[in-house]
């Protein structure tokens, strides 16, 4: 190489490193756990700024001006919303209890979108009763499990109406559920979880959330209770245990009918700052706990708490311990600046996580304090749990097999039927930019040449240059010893270099056959893979909850994108690949194969050099995920609000100027399309081509010949 190519790619090549001297220091020493690192890094400064600026919070109306921004942020993160559609409440079943009475009742949340749950409601005592409802954590049965119906037991013989209600996924609303075997499709014993992820990821994509649906779902369930004569409209709480304590604050925060509160178990500490160490699992939480782009508003687990002062709430949890403590004293802070001390309470089980008796009778008597001035009972009586079928509104205890309105997937489904048709003016590079949140980055590369490994009639160059600061891509360069005359090509699989990288691989065999290849590893991908597990959650559709997905959430929370930054990485490979002496005048070509297909083809749309894409088992659309209850693609790949704005084929379309071969596109189980399903999928695409004159330069093909 010359001086001054050298010299413009900024490598820093020494004479050892050529001559099989010292190894030259690599990246990976400087940057480990580079790209949890490089995102706690950014995470971790934004919550340090915002730590600053609670701290100059002193009086209650600087408070009570957090306290409305955190809402009305929050409001915008889940995206409004829609108008009171009539509930439409039936009540199927009533059966006296021992002092009570229950309701299994429905109601419509939205249009034909039904609501299963269960009333409690006094038999004695002087009505109006206050009313409590009840999200549920995430157990299967909801509702039914029997730790609940003591909860609720508890507290309609303290005075209380009560209204507990089934979350999307759970107790009679489960999509995997099937009442004739009870056996969940998906997930086993952590299926609610599942129920939760699968739709709430397919969600973002149409510009929504199911954060969204669950929290109205809520108000929805309290626009029930006020339609009924035995409660009383002005006393209104809410209490939830876990996953439905998460809720509880949710709904709390975003509607002031709730004047009190009590969260059971719902988490012990702070979002941010994160703290990984070597090895540490990262799998992320359920996607309706999590709020993008959270961390750009500096609106963390005390602020969502605290944005409920200064209505009285009481916190519990299974074990005290230091986190919860200091979060804890975050929350009690502002109520002590509110004058409101005595508003705020925590208590603590002693117990495993579950609704232990313990804190059941606290919430009890959290809520007769606030509401009748007097202490709950003072002991539990002894309950005797209802069978689930006792309880159900349905047949058999499911509203997908009674075929009973709409479910949150046939919801997706029609939304996703008015995907985005061709525009007149196509699709722009700025819109492409500004949706995957893409930066060009223009410093040096500083390019390190790790070493030099003879093979059969090529030989591969393995070094590593930077794509941002911080952020750094290991390449292996196949260098023929013939050139031959076809474009340099920059090669990027999903599993990294070393899928087909290795002897007797597809890249050798090109390279012996004179082609110049620069394979390389996206961030978090082959050697700069995350060395830590994921979630704990197996089977195979386990990566709702991989390292892969909580890299995704990390820069959601920033109103950043992963899948932008990679193809940020492809882009900076190609800075590399048409910065060598030996690429020849044919300019560059991109290769993808699995999520690889879909950065180079995003890249090839933003990157005018790039002549030519081979796109190879990649995601035929993303509109195919919105007619399925399943899929296996990473949240790695996904782009929030995309479909809002185009999709697959129109991003094809952008690059009608030059060659694009598809190959074998998958659809969302990752099984091979067929060349007619493709071509009909990428119709839209075909049309561009055609009217740009260059319907030969796209191709369709089930198999690659290179």
């Amino acid at each position: 190489m010359s001086t001054s190519a050298s010299a413009a790619l900024g490598w820093t090549l020494t004479p050892s490193s050529v001559a099989g001297g010292v190894r030259p220091r690599s990246y990976e020493d400087e940057m480990p756990d580079m790209l949890v690192s490089h995102l706690s890094r950014k995470l971790n400064g934004l919550a340090s700024r915002w730590d600053a600026e609670r701290s100059r919070i002193k009086t209650p109306d600087q408070v009570q001006e957090r306290n409305r921004f955190v809402r009305e942020k929050f409001r915008a993160m889940v995206h409004g919303f829609p108008e009171r559609v009539p509930l439409d409440p039936v009540v199927v079943r009533s059966v006296e209890g021992d002092g009570y009475r229950v309701e299994n009742v429905m109601f419509q949340s939205r249009p034909n979108f039904w609501v299963t749950g269960n009333l409690y409601v006094p038999a004695s005592g002087k009505g109006p009763f206050p009313g409590i409802i009840s999200p549920c954590g995430h157990y299967q049965l909801a509702r039914m499990e029997p730790e609940y119906q003591f909860a609720y037991m508890n507290l309609v013989r303290g005075g209380f109406v009560v209204l507990a209600y089934d979350p999307v996924g759970q107790g009679e609303r489960r999509q995997y559920w099937d009442p004739q075997t009870n056996e969940t499709e998906i997930g086993g014993a952590n299926s609610p979880v599942f129920e939760h992820s699968m739709p709430g990821q397919v969600l973002l994509l149409l510009g929504e959330d199911l954060t969204h649906y669950r929290i109205w779902d809520g108000m929805r369930a309290i626009d029930y209770l006020l339609t009924r004569p035995e409660v009383d409209k002005e006393r209104i709480g809410c209490a939830g245990h876990s996953g439905g304590s998460t809720l509880t604050i949710f709904i709390s925060s975003l509607d002031d009918r709730v004047r009190c509160a009590v969260v059971n178990q719902s988490g012990t500490g702070h979002r941010w700052p994160l703290h990984y160490g070597p090895g540490s699992a990262i799998g992320p939480s359920d996607i309706e706990q999590n709020l993008f782009p959270a961390a750009v508003h500096g609106i963390d687990t005390c602020d969502l708490v605290t944005s409920i002062a200064p209505r009285p709430l009481l916190w519990t949890i299974e074990i005290d311990s230091e986190s919860f403590r200091q979060t804890v004293e975050h929350i009690r802070a502002r109520y002590e600046q509110l004058g409101v001390t005595a508003k705020f309470a925590t208590d603590e089980a002693n117990d495993p996580h579950s609704w232990t008796m313990k804190i059941r009778q606290a919430t009890t008597d959290w809520f007769s304090r606030w509401f009748y001035s007097r202490p709950g009972p003072g002991r539990e009586p002894d309950f005797e749990a209802a069978r689930p079928g006792q309880l159900y509104c349905t047949a058999n205890g499911s509203l997908r097999y009674a075929q009973q309105g709409d479910s949150i997937f046939s919801l997706i489904l029609k939304k996703g039927a008015s995907a985005p048709g061709p525009r007149k003016n196509g699709t722009t590079p700025k819109e492409i930019a500004d949706l995957i949140r893409f930066r060009n980055n223009h410093g040096p590369l500083d390019v390190r040449h790790i070493m030099t490994t003879p093979r059969k009639g090529y030989q591969v160059e393995k070094l590593e240059f930077l794509s941002e600061p911080g952020i750094y891509i290991p390449a292996w360069v196949f260098v023929p010893e013939k050139r031959n005359a076809d474009p340099v090509t920059v090669f990027v699989h999903e599993a990294g270099k070393e899928a087909e990288g290795l002897e007797f691989g597809r890249l050798e065999r090109l390279a012996r056959k004179g082609h110049l290849i620069v394979a390389v590893d996206v961030r978090g991908v082959g050697q700069t893979a995350p060395p830590h597990p994921g979630g704990e959650r197996e089977g195979p559709f386990g990566h709702l909850f991989d390292i892969e997905t909580a890299l995704a959430y990390m820069a959601w929370y920033m109103d950043e994108s992963l899948f932008g930054m990679r193809v940020g990485d492809v882009i900076r490979s190609v800075d590399y690949a048409l910065g060598r002496p030996d690429r020849g005048a044919a300019g560059v070509r991109v290769h993808g194969k699995g999520a690889g297909a879909l950065w180079c083809l995003y890249a090839a749309a933003l990157d005018p050099r790039i002549g030519t894409v081979i796109a190879q088992n990649g995601l035929a659309t993303y509109a195919s995920l919105t007619r399925v209850d399943r899929y296996t693609h990473t949240a790695g790949i996904f782009i929030p609000d995309v479909l809002k704005h185009f999709d697959l084929p129109q991003i094809a379309a952008a690059v009608a100027d030059r060659t694009l071969v598809l190959v074998s596109p998958v659809d969302p189980m990752q099984r091979p399309l067929d060349v007619t399903e493709a071509r009909a999928a990428y119709a839209l695409a075909e049309q561009a081509y055609r009217t740009a004159g260059a319907a030969d330069r796209l191709r369709i093909v089930d198999t690659l010949s290179l």
